[in-house]
């Protein structure tokens, strides 16, 4: 089931301002240009899948390093568009795992330290554009961004007299989403190393278009940033003050905040501190779900930040999603009846949420039950559960996948794909930190 709920997107791993280099991007943002790169992509893919099935291979060793040098031509023409066709490259790096050779997804993972980046002068010209004459009340811009992803860079900056950090959004990014999304399903139906049918692969690029309509729309990041500054006013989390009148379309200004990055901090915290911080990562994750019906849906480690205080900071808010009261209470029900082992109950409720479609066979309603029981067992234990047990992600990857395979009405229901996607990121992001956690302990405030 953690697998399944890895089956959404990762936002981009934002670079260290040290990681980021010198390279300069150049950015085709024209829909023809666009589509020429893309097209002229499939096309060697094309010839490349021609050539594979003509040639007599040696080895399978030559045989993959065929696949592996097709990878690194996809990896260099994704990184140069950057847009839907970065983000692809990058869930095909975290999310296709099953479909790709482990050599393959090595090269596509180069994308998440993807180093350029677009130069100062059209940064400048984008932020005058946007602010008009409140562009000069900005100084101390940096020239090199502190952070560069698919979708736009970070610059700081002093805005009179205070710290602050500027989201840029590359240029015509938005717009090029339709367009790019059909050529790159059909790029994707080339790929000869995927596994599978064309219609398996629909539910991934319905949720790649909607993350990135939802993460190009800066308007909708400033109102989530501003309800979340206000319902954890007081909380131990540090969300950033945004400035309004200083954010647009295609940029947000907000305060800098001081802090490590959540790898580096982790390399020299004490396991108490680690615990504690694995504590606020879960119950975040509740608070957000159960009682404010809000949940930023990307766990990327790149969103957070470590205050000197310990203190942990949230800093991206482009994914958020928000959930309706009745579904919230809906859900809760289908996980306590996945706690009590209540088949019938689960069953029920969760014909009726459009989860599984009662027509499925019981082939198919048994590896359902089987994946929720597994989504709800280390909330049962007692004992501490390790969030390195191995079994237990080989477990649920494979019910995940058994019954994606298996299902012939039941679509992934898209209000769980979002949610299990953070679920999913809190147990990884919980791992890396090398802690034990008694996770019946925060089973009350599920019930509650």
């Amino acid at each position: 089931m953690i697998d399944g709920m890895c089956n959404g997107f990762t936002l981009d791993i934002p670079l260290s301002f040290n990681d980021i280099g010198d390279e300069v991007a150049k950015i085709p943002t024209g829909l023809w240009s666009r589509g020429s790169k893309l097209m002229g992509l499939a096309s060697k893919m094309a010839i490349n899948e021609i050539g594979s099935r003509m040639k007599n291979w040696e080895s399978e060793k030559e045989k993959l390093q065929s696949k592996v040098e097709l990878a690194q031509m996809i990896v260099k023409t994704m990184s140069e568009l950057k847009g839907a066709s970065m983000k692809l490259g990058q869930l095909m790096s975290m999310d296709m795992g099953e479909y790709l050779p482990p050599e393959v997804v090595k090269v596509l993972e180069t994308l998440h330290q993807n180093s350029t980046f677009l130069p100062y002068d059209k940064i400048e010209g984008i932020l005058k554009k946007e602010l008009g004459e409140k562009f000069n009340h900005l100084s101390n811009i940096s020239e090199k961004p502190l952070a560069a992803a698919s979708i736009g860079q970070v610059h700081t900056a002093i805005l009179d007299g205070l710290s602050v950090v500027i989201k840029v959004q590359y240029p015509d990014v938005a717009d090029s989403i339709p367009s790019d999304l059909k050529l790159l399903k059909l790029l994707m139906k080339n790929l000869s190393f995927v596994q599978g049918k064309a219609t398996d692969l629909e539910p991934f690029f319905n949720e790649l278009e909607e993350v990135l309509i939802r993460e190009t729309d800066y308007v909708h990041e400033c109102e989530m940033l501003t309800r979340y500054r206000l319902v954890f006013t007081n909380s131990v989390y540090i969300v950033p003050l945004v400035y309004p009148e200083y954010s647009t379309k295609k940029i947000i200004t907000m305060e800098k905040v001081e802090g490590k990055s959540l790898n580096d901090w982790t390399e020299k915290s004490l396991l108490g501190e680690r615990q504690t911080l694995a504590h606020q990562l879960i119950s975040l994750y509740l608070e957000e779900f159960f009682n404010h019906g809000l949940v930023q849906t990307d766990p990327n480690p790149g969103n957070f930040l470590i205050t000197k205080n310990n203190q942990m900071a949230l800093l991206d808010f482009g994914a958020v999603k928000e959930y309706d009261r009745s579904f919230i209470e809906d859900y809760r029900v289908v996980l306590i009846a996945a706690f009590k082992q209540d088949e019938k109950k689960i069953l029920e409720v969760s014909e009726r949420l459009n989860f599984i479609d009662p027509r499925e066979s019981a082939e198919v309603k048994s590896l359902y039950l089987e994946m929720m029981n597994c989504l709800a067992a280390p909330f049962r234990q007692a004992t501490p559960f390790d969030f390195s047990d191995k079994k237990f992600y080989d477990d649920s990857k494979r019910l995940s996948w058994n019954l994606n395979s298996k299902c012939k009405y039941s679509p992934p229901p898209k209000d769980l794909i979002f949610l299990h996607r953070k679920l999913a990121g809190v147990f990884i992001l919980i791992k890396k930190l090398e802690v034990k956690l008694i996770l019946k302990d925060y089973w009350y405030k599920i019930e509650s």
